[in-house]
């Protein structure tokens, strides 16, 4: 047999397999330790009352066996055939014939064995001839007085119990596999490109934490394909204008060589450099892959030396000791970007960066003396290309990349980056990284 396909047909076959299995298990026990210990006694019994008759029959005058006949057949169902008729063989479903011969060849001390003809009235009765003190005594009972049927009723208990387990096989894996099927589904969607209706986070805990966890990737995902959009179309854009300017200087240079538009053509080319280095450095970054465990302080006096040689002043202060397994590359890319925003908005006042330990994680914050950022603008700025200086020259406004950089990195380690008021005037960057990480 071919196991189905899905994974519904397969969890609904297990299922009712197993049920039918216990179904036939108690079956099997239910006769074994109930019915048949029960029909011993009863045949055994029944027999002792056949052969007492057939020894009363025998024992009784003649003239008062009519009396005797009338009286078995109304108190115990069973009749003594004076005049042994024709009787023929017939097969015994039932064990309770089995068992009836076997009792009665125990007590009458030759084998005995049932026949069975039919009645006047159309019904059958089951005889058998008693050795009774060198004589023969044909004594019968009527199917009716043994009218039991236990395998109809094991059949009629397997068919039920058999659709009854189909039916909540089938409920059952329903409940189970039907929020697995909307998930497959809505991994389809994503695949295609689309964003999926968010699947409700209900049911048992393992399903509800899996809707939960895939319609948060759902949003990443969205997230991601609207960032590379807004990427692409931001570098198309910032790479067009330099290049329209580079074209423009080459057709004057080629009239009349000037160093100015020579100068200018080198910064263009400058910047254009420095925009598909913050490019690359993204693919670089999430490249990355292995953690090490590293000292916090000397991950910091890192990221300051890279901007010693600038004249750039930043300030720090060593807290207590503070060692994390993390992807490093991930972190100091976080932070340098961080200073640079830093330095570039600071005005020139020096930057300071702290770090402090509470609640099972590490927060280290890069501080300015700069304008600050409006409320309203403290998530959007972490958007591609979005910048707060409206001007898209790289002098004034950046790439627009850096804290885009920052947040995607943070989202893809499990940490939180947020901008804050720094008191008496400026911005405190912080990045939160739990200390188990």
């Amino acid at each position: 047999m071919m196991a189905p396909r899905t994974l519904f047909g397969r969890t609904a076959l297990v299922i009712a397999l197993v049920s039918f299995a216990f179904q036939l298990f108690t079956i099997a026990v239910i006769t074994y330790f109930a019915l048949v210990p029960l029909g011993r006694h009863a045949t055994s019994d029944f027999a002792a009352l056949l052969v007492d008759t057939a020894h009363a029959w025998q024992a009784e005058p003649v003239a008062e066996r009519p009396w005797l006949q009338e009286r078995i057949g109304r108190l115990h169902r069973i009749q003594v055939q004076e005049k042994p008729g024709e009787t023929r063989a017939f097969t015994r479903w039932l064990p309770y014939f089995q068992l009836l011969e076997m009792s009665l060849s125990a007590r009458s001390g030759e084998r005995i064995e049932l026949r069975t003809s039919r009645g006047d009235d159309g019904e059958h009765w089951y005889w058998a001839d008693l050795p009774v003190s060198g004589a023969k005594v044909r004594i019968g009972f009527p199917a009716s007085r043994v009218d039991v049927q236990p395998w109809f009723a094991m059949l009629l208990i397997l068919s039920v119990g058999t659709v009854v387990t189909l039916i909540t096989s089938a409920g059952l894996a329903r409940w189970l596999i039907g929020p697995l099927s909307r998930l497959a589904t809505a991994t389809q969607r994503i695949g295609q490109g689309r964003r999926p209706e968010p699947l409700a986070e209900t049911g048992p805990a393992e399903l509800a934490t899996l809707a939960r966890e895939f319609n948060r990737m759902g949003e990443q995902v969205e997230e991601l394909l609207a960032n590379r959009t807004t990427l692409l179309a931001g570098i198309s854009h910032d790479l067009r204008t330099p290049l329209a300017r580079i074209q423009l200087a080459l057709g004057m240079l080629s009239e009349k060589p000037d160093r100015d538009l020579i100068d200018r053509v080198l910064r263009d080319v400058e910047g254009m450099n420095e925009l598909i280095a913050r490019c690359l450095e993204v693919s670089r970054d999430f490249a990355e892959q292995d953690s090490v465990e590293l000292d916090l302080c000397d991950l910091l006096a890192g990221v300051a030396a890279e901007f010693a040689h600038t004249g750039v002043d930043i300030r720090g202060r060593k807290g207590p000791d503070c060692r994390l397994r993390i992807r490093p590359l991930a972190l100091k890319r976080i932070l340098a970007n961080l200073v640079d925003n830093a330095v570039r908005y600071g005005g020139g006042q020096p930057i300071d960066i702290e770090y402090r330990m509470e609640d099972g994680r590490v927060e280290v914050c890069v501080l300015d003396r700069g304008p600050g950022i409006p409320e309203s603008e403290r998530e959007a700025v972490f958007r591609p290309f979005h910048r707060l200086e409206p001007s898209r020259s790289s002098r004034t406004g950046g790439s627009g990349l850096g804290l885009a950089i920052v947040r995607q990195l943070a989202n893809s380690n499990g940490w939180s980056v947020e901008l804050l008021p720094r008191p008496g005037g400026g911005t405190a960057a912080c990045v939160h990284v739990p200390l188990e990480a």
